[in-house]
């Protein structure tokens, strides 16, 4: 029992027991004939009120605690449910991961990237950034990937890119994965969009030299990609831990990446600022939404460098929140896949 609760009981205790002199007051004063009893009788009810009046306020504060400690204890309930809920997500998506990773699949598939309906081929090899273009000029990169790993062709997975890790790709699920991770191995690799998503006139692109469209939510995001192409086949996504640690983890295989990090106070921010691989726009301090989430939080990625961290790729928002600090925008980028 808390002592909260042993204060009140005592309390209470004392109310009854001054109720009860003064209810018993005349037995009481017969035996002290020389008292006044109406002025006796007077100030044992002017304390009683003093009394009740200090209980009545001790009694509000303290119930107060004990509401406060009920509220604790429902939300570490409720925190521990939500903690055993993602973990079991967690090991959801890990068995349905090693499934597929462990199947057999043509490796000669992501020499051969496939080509929507209504897009053409632009520029770039399959293995140096294969371009393509739809019919409004956004265009998107092959990510060759596989089940395993050569000196060709980068694994489909996540990665911990510094170490020790900001926050482990252990801790990290996705929405949504599994026909991703199945279209990916299954056709040699995906599609993602060469620059990030830019805002013109109002609509998503993937264009070079366009104001970016930064500082919103996960929900406005996902809203925004959805629709890029809603009246397709084509599957566009708000981007995933898969395809951007596995793009990452291609381009750092064949260059020298030196994050560039901008002065978003300075500078007027617009896609297309650095490429790798013909993918724009990624290895800077202008963080990505995605959809992998820990626990309660979104993870966002992008680069830090500073004495203490170094360089840091994964980073976590509230779901409510649109911006990470002061120094950084918060943009988006997309999958493509069939």
């Amino acid at each position: 029992m808390s002592n909260a609760v042993i204060k009140i009981v005592i309390f209470t205790i004392i109310i009854f027991a001054l109720i009860y002199i003064i209810k018993n007051s005349e037995k009481l004063l017969t035996k002290k004939e020389k008292v006044n009893k109406k002025i006796l009788k007077i100030i044992l009810v002017l304390i009683s009120i003093i009394v009740i009046i200090i209980i009545v306020k001790f009694t509000y504060k303290n119930i107060n605690g004990i509401i406060s400690n009920i509220d604790s204890y429902n939300f570490s309930i409720n925190s521990q449910e939500m903690i055993n809920l993602f973990d079991k997500k967690i090991e959801n998506e890990n068995k349905y991961y090693f499934s597929k990773i462990s199947n057999s699949y043509d490796l000669e598939k992501s020499k051969n990237p496939y080509i929507f309906d209504g897009f053409k081929y632009i520029e770039g090899e399959w293995n140096t950034g294969f371009v393509i273009e739809d019919d409004n000029n956004n265009q998107y990169v092959w990510v060759p990937c596989s089940n395993i790993e050569n000196e060709e062709i980068v694994k489909l997975e996540k990665y911990n890119f510094d170490n020790p890790s900001f926050i482990s790709k252990d801790l990290c699920a996705d929405d949504n994965y599994e026909k991703f991770i199945e279209s990916a191995l299954s056709n040699g690799g995906f599609y993602v969009s060469r620059f990030e998503i830019g805002n013109e006139e109002n609509k998503p692109v993937s264009k070079k030299d366009v104001n970016l469209w930064s500082n919103i939510t996960i929900a406005e995001a996902e809203e925004i990609v959805s629709k890029m192409y809603e009246n397709s086949n084509i599957n566009c996504e708000l981007i995933n831990g898969y395809a951007y640690d596995t793009a990452l983890n291609w381009i750092n295989r064949t260059n020298k990446i030196n994050p560039i990090l901008f002065d978003v106070k300075k500078e007027e921010i617009k896609t297309g600022r650095n490429s790798f691989n013909n993918i724009y726009d990624l290895t800077d301090n202008i963080f990505e939404l995605t959809s992998e989430k820990s626990y309660d939080t979104i993870i966002i990625r992008g680069f830090v460098k500073d004495e203490e961290y170094k360089e840091r790729n994964r980073y976590s928002i509230l779901k409510e929140e649109n911006n990470f600090t002061s120094n950084n925008l918060l943009a988006m980028r997309c999958v493509l896949y069939k």
